[in-house]
């Protein structure tokens, strides 16, 4: 086995397939593909552009699996049967010298080598007809575009006994997605089992950069992100078109002598709030609180007096809808709870436009001179992937709530509504309440 080093045109030796052949070519990798492959990690995720040789690191990765582990199991997945068979299959059949084939089914795209190991491809569309396997190693080349069923219920336990190691290959689809969040719990992983790569298409050292540029030409900004520099992309309308890294910073965090800042949305699953304070004309939001499994709100005023104490001021800034809706079911409003908890509400009686709240929370994050007066913790994930994920349902003006990554963002909403003072209420009614 070879791989190329970066910027040189030699091939350093990697001794990875020890069943000795003759005759049989050589198999290389590209210094990208080679760094993936010569770790030890036992998940690894790689984001990758297109045509950065995916498919062919996956047969490789699993040929090796199946030399090294005589009479053992491994899985390729793709989306469907049939990109299962259009992408790998050739490729496979090619890359595994003859002699070294016991037998091969071409309608279940399985091949037995003499060691008694098999590879078999797989389509993921019935995730559940592939229960029940042992497996040593697994591909999920696209797993973007796969259902979280696939690893979770499936892929994972059949992993377990045998301790067996998975590579994830995909070109990125958007943030509102598993495997975006399996990116990110890479960075944060507690076990230093997984790890991840980012490479681009010019990376990958398979297509020249005069075609990438092309491409450039007939595509839109984010379209060619995400298709060739692997960026996670939405290519629907984003809400939060402001919000960028510049608005993450560890120097949001909590000012004790400050009241506590807090933005709720009423919700039986998730109930939502965000934890801020207010120093100058800067808002720096450092703590995320989401309550599942039907907490009411009760159960939200006792976790913000458990995290803050009974001595902290908290002014809330919630749904303004919550004066008059009994989301807990007992009789009492939103907001009354909120109060009997100690809290100061601050919210219209009449309900936000929509449209003013999107827009406060763009201004927030940054205005039309560039000044950015919301900084956000890296530590609120939730609020983080909501501005990153939500974006308009097709054909509407509206936030699409099927994606279920609104109800940050409306708590959000409330209190940047309330404590920089950019839009007025919905005119439902009349009210005399004053922000400042």
């Amino acid at each position: 086995m070879y791989y190329t080093h970066r910027g040189v045109g030699v091939e350093k030796a990697v001794n990875v397939i020890p069943m000795a052949v003759q005759n049989a070519p050589p198999l290389s990798l590209r210094w990208a593909q080679g760094q993936v492959f010569t770790d030890e990690h036992r998940f690894r995720v790689l984001v990758a552009g297109r045509r950065f040789g995916k498919s062919y690191l996956s047969c490789v990765e699993l040929l090796r699996g199946a030399i090294n582990n005589p009479g053992e199991t491994f899985f390729y997945c793709a989306p469907t049967y049939r990109m299962a068979k259009d992408i790998a299959w050739k490729v496979l059949k090619k890359l595994v010298p003859k002699a070294w084939i016991k037998t091969k089914n071409e309608t279940d795209l399985k091949l037995e080598l003499v060691n008694g190991s098999t590879i078999e491809l797989k389509g993921t569309e019935n995730a559940m007809a592939l229960r029940g396997r042992s497996l040593s190693g697994v591909v999920l080349d696209e797993a973007a575009f796969m259902d979280a069923e696939v690893w979770f219920e499936v892929i994972r336990p059949a992993l377990a006994d045998k301790q067996g190691w998975a590579l994830f290959i995909s070109t990125p689809d958007g943030t509102a997605s598993w495997f975006y969040d399996l990116w990110c719990y890479c960075e944060d992983d507690p076990t230093n089992e997984w790890k991840r790569w980012c490479y681009t298409t010019i990376e990958g050292g398979n297509v020249p950069a005069d075609e990438v540029e092309a491409a450039r030409a007939q595509l839109d900004p984010r379209t060619f992100r995400q298709e060739f520099e692997a960026s996670f992309e939405n290519l629907t309308g984003l809400v939060a078109i402001s919000f960028s890294d510049d608005n993450i910073s560890t120097d949001a965090k909590d000012i004790s002598i400050q009241p506590l800042l807090l933005g709720v949305d009423f919700n039986v699953d998730p109930m939502s709030g965000i934890c801020a304070v207010k120093d100058a004309d800067t808002l720096y939001v450092f703590d995320e609180i989401m309550l599942t499994g039907g907490a009411t709100t009760w159960d939200f005023a006792e976790e913000v007096t458990r995290r803050y104490g009974v001595d902290r001021r908290v002014i809330a800034c919630p749904d303004p809808t919550g004066g008059a809706r009994k989301t807990s079911g007992v009789g009492v409003t939103d907001h009354a709870i909120l109060r009997r908890s100690g809290f100061t509400v601050q919210s219209p009686r009449s309900p936000w436009k929509i449209r003013d709240k999107i827009t406060a929370v763009n201004t927030g994050l940054m205005d039309a001179s560039g000044a950015r007066r919301v900084k956000i913790h890296p530590r609120c994930k939730e609020l983080i992937k909501s501005l990153r994920t939500l974006t308009y349902a097709p054909g509407t003006g509206l936030p699409n709530k099927n994606l279920g990554v609104d109800h940050a963002f409306d708590a959000f909403g409330y209190l940047v509504l309330q404590q920089f003072n950019l839009a007025k209420p919905e005119a439902m009614g009349t009210t005399s309440y004053r922000l400042y």
